[in-house]
C-alpha cells in the first residue's frame, strides 16, 4: 500500500507543470493573462518602453481606430502582434518585418473600450510588450460593413490606393488602402470574409514584409510599412489574398534617393 501511494505521488509530481510567471500589466487588463498565454505562449515577456504604441485616448469612430507601432529601437525583431483584449475576436494582426523596419500603422474595429496590447518578439525569443487603452463606443465588430449598403460592392473589391516614397537613403514608406469589407462573421446573416494575407517582395522576389490580418482589421484596410531599400529606384510588389481565395497584386515604385 505504501509503495503504491509513493508511486502515485511520484507520478503526480512528474506531471506538475509550473505556470510561466507573467509581469504585471500596467494597463491592468482583466484579460492580460489570457492574452499572454494564448498569443505569446513561449518565451519571456517584458513590458518595454522601446515599443511605442500610438493610439487615440478616445476613438471618434469605433470602426476605424488608428494604431501605430514603432519598435525600431529594438534589434532583431522577428514578429509584431496586436491584440484588442476585450474584442470578441482579440487578435488583430501579425507582422513579420523581414527587410523592413519594425514599424506598422493600421486601423482596427473595437467592440467596446479596450486595452490594446502589442507584443514584439525578438530573435532571442523575448516578447517586448506595450499598449494603450482606447475609449470607444460599442458595436465596432458586430455591425455590418458599410460596403453592404451598396449592391455593387463586389465590383470594387481589391481596388487599392497606394503611395511609395522615401524617408531616407535606406528606407521607404508605403501606405496602402485596399477595398474590402473585412466582415467579422459577427453581424447577423453576414459570414466572415476578410483579407487575411499581405506580402511585400523586392525586385528579386525576396520577402520584405509579411502581414497576417484577422477580422478586427478595419473595413478597407489601411496599412503603413517602412521597407529597407537601396538608394536606387526600386519596384516592390504587393500581393494580397482574402479568405475566399481572391488574390490581388500590384507594383509600387520607390524613387531613387535624393541624398546621393
Amino acid at each position: 500500500m505504501l509503495r503504491t501511494l509513493a508511486l502515485a505521488t511520484a507520478l503526480l509530481s512528474a506531471g506538475v507543470t509550473h505556470a510561466r510567471e507573467l509581469p504585471a500589466d500596467p494597463l491592468q487588463s482583466v484579460m492580460w493573462e489570457s492574452m499572454a498565454e494564448r498569443f505569446m505562449p513561449d518565451g519571456k515577456i517584458v513590458f518595454d518602453d522601446k515599443v511605442i504604441v500610438m493610439a487615440p485616448l478616445s476613438a471618434e469612430n469605433q470602426f476605424h481606430v488608428p494604431i501605430t507601432v514603432d519598435a525600431t529601437a529594438l534589434d532583431d525583431v522577428r514578429e509584431i502582434i496586436a491584440l484588442a483584449d476585450l474584442n470578441p475576436i482579440p487578435l488583430v494582426l501579425s507582422v513579420r518585418p523581414k527587410q523592413a523596419l519594425s514599424y506598422v500603422g493600421f486601423r482596427l474595429k473595437l467592440q467596446q473600450t479596450s486595452p490594446i496590447h502589442v507584443g514584439v518578439r525578438t530573435g532571442d525569443g523575448v516578447w517586448h510588450v506595450a499598449g494603450a487603452i482606447v475609449d470607444a463606443a460599442g458595436g465596432g465588430c458586430t455591425a455590418p460593413a458599410a460596403a453592404h449598403g451598396n449592391s455593387q460592392w463586389m465590383q470594387t473589391l481589391g481596388q487599392t490606393r497606394a503611395y511609395a516614397g522615401r524617408e531616407s537613403i535606406s528606407n521607404a514608406r508605403l501606405t496602402l488602402r485596399m477595398r474590402h469589407p473585412m466582415d467579422t462573421g459577427l453581424a447577423a446573416g453576414i459570414p466572415a470574409f476578410y483579407m487575411n494575407e499581405l506580402v511585400v517582395r523586392d525586385q528579386s522576389g525576396h520577402v520584405v514584409a509579411e502581414i497576417d490580418m484577422y477580422e478586427p482589421v478595419s473595413e478597407n484596410p489601411t496599412l503603413t510599412l517602412k521597407p529597407t531599400v537601396g538608394s536606387d529606384e526600386t519596384v516592390l510588389t504587393v500581393s494580397t489574398r482574402d479568405t475566399e481565395g481572391n488574390r490581388f497584386e500590384f507594383p509600387l515604385t520607390v524613387p531613387a534617393s535624393s541624398e546621393l
